[in-house]
């Protein structure tokens, strides 16, 4: 759930450079949420969009993705084709 909470919020606008730099982040962010719970550290509910119980959080991040983000991918092309 520690690295759910570090990277929800990621897009993908198709720049293969920028992807790269998003895999690198999301292992990354993998990385320090093994470490924060080796380390007896968590991110709590109440947290942002982090809710009790990771099925809750990835829950959340999936209604922020059907619903918050619909139109996320019309405004990225138009932001590309802008150049």
């Amino acid at each position: 759930m520690n690295s759910l909470a570090i990277n929800s919020g990621m897009i993908c606008d198709g720049a293969k450079s920028s992807c790269a730099a998003k895999i690198a982040s999301a292992v990354e962010a993998g990385l320090l949420g093994f470490q924060m719970q080796q380390n007896d550290s968590q991110f709590r509910g109440g947290d942002g969009i982090i809710i009790k119980g990771v099925e809750n959080t990835i829950r959340n991040v999936g209604e922020l993705a059907r619903q918050g983000m619909a139109v996320t991918d019309e405004v990225i092309y138009r932001i590309m084709m802008r150049g």
